[in-house]
């Protein structure tokens, strides 16, 4: 009888001891992939813009603004916006160029992750970009055989658009900031022929009468830490 019961108390300490016990913690498998992981969303100011009158004919200003973000490993959606404002006064003429444009493409990775922590990427990439804009030519002068001409144009409102092909890197210099630079080589396709006076100048682009335009660009970055994959997966389980 002494042997059941001890056999009996045993059984019911077992069972105690078993219900108190904590449930096993699942362990996430770890990476085994190399690629280049950035949560959230990165924005950038492109600080050479209003600067490019060092290097360019004519008083040339600007601003523009990105956004990118990782969809997919080793890919990188990309939307850029930005305003140039190009101004060339000479005895001969006083023209102003101006608009707003866009760009949106994607950027790809070539780099591989070396420790799980590495956020900086050297990539290539494509663009669509357009703008609208206009141009004003306030005053011009033409010598000729005949004598000298005078006269102004009014303001032309135009439509353009172009691709681009690049090359860059953005590396990380601080906890989520990171700085980089971009080649970029622009392709203008067909416009609308304005006439007199042609289009001078394609805010975004460049010179309009170059079907090819060689630019570069150095910007500073913020990533947003918004991890979008964890959210939604949260918002599956609820």
């Amino acid at each position: 009888m002494r042997i059941l019961r001890y056999t009996f108390v045993l059984c019911l300490l077992a069972a105690i001891s078993y219900g108190q016990a904590e449930p096993e913690k699942k362990l996430k498998p770890k990476r085994t992939d190399n690629f280049i992981r950035m949560k959230g969303i990165r924005f950038g100011v492109d600080v050479t813009r209003p600067f490019q009158d060092l290097w360019t004919k004519g008083n040339r200003y600007g601003s523009e603004f990105t956004f990118d973000m990782e969809l997919r490993p080793n890919l990188f959606p990309t939307f850029e916006s930005g305003y140039e404002l190009m101004k060339v006064k000479t005895d001969y003429i006083n023209y102003t160029g101006k608009g707003s444009y866009s760009r949106f493409g994607v950027d790809y990775n070539l780099l591989q992750a070396e420790h799980k922590n590495d956020k900086d990427i050297f990539f290539i990439g494509l663009r669509y970009g357009f703008t609208l804009a206009k141009q004003q030519v306030d005053q011009y002068m033409i010598d000729s055989y005949w004598g000298t001409e005078t006269g102004s144009f009014a303001s032309q409102n135009f439509f353009a658009h172009w691709g681009e092909f690049l090359i860059g890197m953005k590396g990380e210099m601080f906890h989520n900031f990171f700085m980089g630079w971009t080649i970029r080589g622009k392709v203008r396709m067909r416009q609308k022929d304005l006439g007199m006076p042609p289009v001078y100048f394609i805010p975004g682009f460049g010179k309009a009468d170059n079907k090819f335009n060689l630019d570069f660009t150095y910007s500073v970055y913020y990533n947003i830490p918004w991890d979008f994959r964890k959210s939604s997966g949260d918002k599956k389980n609820d």
